[in-house]
């Protein structure tokens, strides 16, 4: 794990003994009786540096700390297993435990005389309710989260429904996005919408879309001197941001821009696209490993500088460290945004960046460790989001470059999270179990986001091998959240983007041909902007197996294993998947 990074301001928060998130440190807390402190913070998060300033500056917290409680403090970007099961309703997250890792109480941001109240009234209550609190814990541990069986004939396309009519209802027309204030991108629930107008051509979906990215590409939510979106927005009309910049968010973002392109010709949406993409690559991109920078930090006084003066001025902490999952998605945006700005160097960086999580972040096992920092070995194994997003992202690379390799690691990449995270009933938990099972980490969990994306994942694989097995692998997740998924609302959104898939007829093209020779027949298949199309590119060799001609240059629309006559020019993919469509295949 990486050093402990706090406020870059004045703050004496670093005089606190944080303890790793590891069993020794719990063990200490369990000799010593005391309750744990556990801070879960992270480099960009301005109120995280505001609490370091304040209240972890503040000289009778630090001796409440020191006297009373084992203190321990985790990044959420590097542990976001941990803040899954601990945060309490945003960053800092201030939680309080049990030295077996139990969850008494916690907040978020408690200014000093709170946080000096609460650290004296929750050590004295703990001393008086160890018994109790023990108990409850047992109690909890044994109690299974519960999901109702569900047969195939339960899954139907009325299931989107109600995702799709919450997302419209909460809709602001008036300066986009969903709710009132703060806002932020939701770009999982703006992709799922931009599927769902492009599976039956309601043009309220994408004017939701696009007005919402509108606001906020011509607001205050946008850097209009170095390019870039900042986290989101404390006010109704984007006008006001908090200043952070993520690499996650740009994943979806870039790609719903991309997206964009291909419906829309107003200037702004490329104008956006060409300069978001060249802050990731001057700013995020670290041009010797390939690799993205997770964040740039929040600092306002710097963002409300016009050029000059930034130029003038230390621009604000990146934090260098790779995340595979950020990297992952950032390669996956590549790919799209090469075809909309017809930017072959965008697909070149994606596929270093792809390569070089292969070279430099696999395990023995064939899993992704989760962060690389500076100078320090890869550490963090076994998380599904990055397992999930790497699957995606290779999907996508032999999509567009038609390179076997791509394909061949998406599959093993597959059939490692299959062995490793699948549950006896369906479904991914989020970890393998390979990092120590510690507190509430010994509560399995099934994220409803990253089971959707993988379940899309898998069905793509189905299509593009004919392999039953992904197939399955899919259904069963999507059978397993079918009783409870609408709980989720908005981040429902991949779960019934995958769904969307597994009920609408398989299509893919064929592509027969080495990759090189192929390119313009793929850039065609790929330029009629169906999310559901799966794209492969077959070496002659292997297009028997396919049942396929092997004629090099020649592509084939399929409905399942039923493919149409052959088409040499990619001008004839439109006709062709007219045709398949209206089910003459």
């Amino acid at each position: 794990m990486t050093d402990l990074h706090f406020s870059p301001r004045p703050n004496r928060a670093a005089e606190i003994d944080w303890q790793p998130w590891a069993p020794e440190t719990f063990a200490r807390a369990k000799i010593l009786g005391r309750p744990i402190l556990l801070s879960i913070s992270a480099v960009w998060c301005h109120w995280c540096h505001v609490m370091d300033e304040t209240s972890y500056s503040d000289e009778a917290v630090l001796a409440a700390i020191r006297e009373k409680y084992v203190a321990i403090r985790v990044d959420n970007d590097e542990r976001p297993d941990v803040n899954a099961r601990y945060n309490m309703g945003g960053w800092p997250t201030t939680a309080f435990l049990a030295p077996d890792g139990t969850t008494i109480t916690g907040a978020t941001y408690l200014p000093p005389p709170e946080m000096r109240r609460a650290l004296d009234e929750i050590a004295g209550f703990y001393a008086a309710n160890r018994e109790q609190i023990a108990q409850r814990a047992l109690e909890l541990r044994d109690r299974k989260r519960a999901y109702e069986p569900a047969s195939r004939s339960d899954l139907t396309p009325a299931m989107i429904a109600p995702i799709v009519a919450s997302l419209v209802e909460s809709y602001d027309p008036q300066y986009g996005g969903f709710g009132t204030a703060p806002k932020f991108p939701q770009t999982d629930a703006h992709e799922f919408l931009l599927g769902e107008y492009r599976a039956d051509g309601d043009g309220r979906l994408l004017e939701i879309v696009a007005n919402t990215l509108r606001h906020m590409a011509l607001g205050g939510t946008y850097d209009h001197v170095e390019g870039g979106f900042f986290r989101y927005s404390t006010t109704r009309d984007w006008s006001v941001p908090h200043f952070e910049k993520m690499a996650e968010d740009h994943a979806g973002l870039l790609r719903i821009c991309a997206a964009l392109a291909s419906s829309t010709e107003e200037p702004w949406v490329r104008e956006t696209l060409r300069s978001a993409v060249a802050y990731v690559r001057t700013v995020l991109r670290d041009g010797a490993t390939g690799f993205f920078a997770g964040s740039q930090d929040a600092d306002e006084t710097y963002f409300a500088l016009p050029l000059e003066g930034r130029r003038a001025t230390e621009a604000p902490y990146v934090d260098r460290r790779n995340y595979s999952n950020w990297t992952a998605g950032l390669a996956s945006a590549f790919f799209a945004v090469a075809r909309a700005l017809d930017d072959d160097a965008l697909a070149g960086e994606a596929i270093v960046a792809l390569d070089g999580l292969h070279e430099r972040m696999l395990d023995d096992g064939g899993l992704l460790f989760h962060v690389l920092a500076p100078g320090a070995p890869p550490a963090v194994r076994g998380l599904l989001t990055d397992q999930v997003a790497y699957a995606r992202a290779l999907l996508d690379a032999h999509e567009h470059t038609g390179e076997e390799r791509f394909l061949a690691r998406a599959i093993a990449i597959a059939d490692r999270v299959h062995e490793a995270f699948e549950a006896p009933d369906g479904g991914f938990y989020d970890n393998a179990g390979l990092e120590e099972r510690i507190g509430n980490l010994t509560i399995p969990d099934r994220p409803i986001g990253e089971n959707g994306t993988h379940a899309d994942s898998l069905l793509r694989l189905a299509a593009l091998t004919g392999e039953e097995r992904f197939h399955r692998a899919a259904e069963r997740t999507l059978l397993l959240f079918a009783a409870t998924y609408a709980a989720a609302g908005s981040f429902a959104a991949t779960y019934c983007r995958a769904l969307r898939r597994l009920l609408s007829p398989e299509r893919s093209v064929r592509i027969v041909g080495a990759p090189a020779g192929t390119a313009a027949l793929r850039a065609g298949a790929l330029a009629l902007a169906d999310p559901l199309l799966t794209v492969r590119t077959v070496p002659p060799g292997q297009a028997e197996a396919l049942g396929l001609p092997a004629t090099p240059g020649t592509a084939y629309l399929c409905a399942g294993t039923a493919c149409g006559a052959p088409v040499a020019d990619p001008a004839g993919l439109a006709g062709a998947r007219e045709t398949l469509l209206a089910g003459a295949v």
